[in-house]
């Protein structure tokens, strides 16, 4: 069955039975001219960056070379210059703090219309997992109105499923017997993998993961110990909180087209990747009234995929994101050590829930510090065996085991530094 996010693209833009790959890619880019034109009439920030683009030229992404860049420090610097209305119709303001810009934080604004954009795609997206008449559990803050879990929450009653917000998995025993009986969770995946390898007994029908990267080994553990089927979701608060979500057939996300066009581009010369080429995502809005972002560079990794998906949807996809280009850490004569690499090596034993990282560097070496919280039945000495033949050389390691706590909040994962 095609994803319902093609057919929800094909509404949005108006192109219904019209909808190629080609016609989407001239509709987008009439949306970035109209766009462009309403920063620069708005922002201050934009109405100096751009002020000397030429955009009749704008006809493929291609094109978008002559754009310059926004960065996360320049938000973080000066959030208010983005602004392009009024204070008193902002709904939203999501406050994001980052290593950059001397840790100054990034603020992003969304008015009303903005979050129902959201709560649409949201109501599309959850429909590929859930239908109505069943229920669905939130493991994602919900306190506040424009929450992730009160736009969830929002959007799923716009497709008669019932939702509950937990938040957060604080209290694991308490998690796991709130999600008896519930036909989908939806959860952070660090998270959900505690509860998955603390009790094996729920029977979820679905399984939804966002809100930070998530690797393979998460979803297989998860699937095997529950026996159902999971999905996961890309987005940041950035997109609006979304921006694409698996179908059935499980390759890639089918992106939210209408609101949002995304970029690959390589990372250091700035220029578009070629299809299948792996690069930095860079996403553009193409409807947002508070705060713009024209051809913001998110940090993750990921490539394109092009040609049709299994499930029939013919629109270009994103595929699994590889985690954060920052926090892959440079290692002397062995490449690169990544939290997303990591995690693939660490969560694929059936015993551990969670994990910590530490890398500890020195003039002496590097040394790879690990606190692993595992199940009881667990075979300390062959995981240490296959941890010592998997890290890279280069670095030693180092693990102790006790309770790591699943709750991440909004925290993204990633390898601590500590310099001696």
């Amino acid at each position: 069955m095609t994803s319902p996010v093609e057919t929800w693209v094909a509404e949005r833009t108006g192109l219904k039975e019209r909808l190629t790959a080609e016609t989407l890619n001239r509709w987008q880019m009439e949306r970035v001219k109209q766009t462009i034109e309403y920063a620069r009439d708005n922002c201050a920030y934009y109405a100096k960056r751009l002020r000397d683009v030429d955009t009749s030229g704008l006809e493929t992404p291609y094109h978008m070379q002559s754009i310059p860049f926004t960065r996360p420090e320049d938000v973080a610097l000066h959030p208010e210059s983005f602004l392009c209305v009024p204070q008193r119709e902002v709904s939203r303001i999501v406050t994001l703090f980052t290593s950059g810009s001397s840790g100054r934080p990034k603020r992003i604004f969304f008015t009303g219309r903005d979050m129902e954009k959201t709560v649409d795609f949201f109501a599309c997206g959850m429909s590929t997992m859930t239908q109505s008449g069943e229920k669905t559990l939130v493991l994602m803050s919900g306190a506040t109105e424009y929450s992730i879990g009160d736009l969830l929450k929002k959007a799923l009653a716009r497709i008669g499923v019932k939702a509950h917000i937990h938040g957060n998995v604080k209290d694991v025993q308490r998690a796991i017997d709130a999600a008896k009986g519930f036909d989908c969770l939806v959860g952070v995946p660090a998270e959900v993998m505690y509860m998955a390898r603390t009790d094996g007994g729920l029977r979820p029908k679905s399984v939804l993961l966002s809100a930070d990267y998530v690797p393979e080994s998460i979803i297989k553990g998860i699937e095997d110990r529950w026996r159902c089927r999971v999905f996961t979701h890309y987005g940041m608060t950035e997109t609006g909180f979304g921006g694409g979500v698996q179908c059935s057939a499980g390759l890639g996300y089918h992106l939210r087209h209408a609101d949002l066009l995304f970029e690959v581009v390589d990372p250091q010369s700035g220029r578009q990747a070629a299809p299948g080429q792996y690069g930095e995502v860079v996403i553009t809005t193409l409807s947002r009234e508070a705060m713009p972002l024209i051809r913001y560079r998110t940090g993750d990794m990921a490539r394109m995929l092009e040609g049709a998906c299994p499930c029939g949807g013919i629109l270009p996809r994103l595929d699994e994101v590889m985690g954060r280009y920052a926090n892959a850490i440079p290692i002397e004569g062995a490449g690169h050590l990544s939290i997303h690499r990591l995690d693939e090596l660490v969560f694929a034993v059936p015993g551990v829930r969670n994990y910590s990282a530490k890398l500890i560097i020195s003039d002496r070496g590097n040394v790879l510090s690990l606190t692993v919280d595992t199940t009881h039945n667990m075979d300390r000495d062959r995981f240490l065996g296959y941890l010592n033949k998997s890290i890279a050389r280069g670095v030693s390691l180092q693990v102790c085991y006790a309770r790591v706590s699943p709750c991440t909040g909004t925290a993204k994962r990633r390898i601590y530094i500590e310099r001696r």
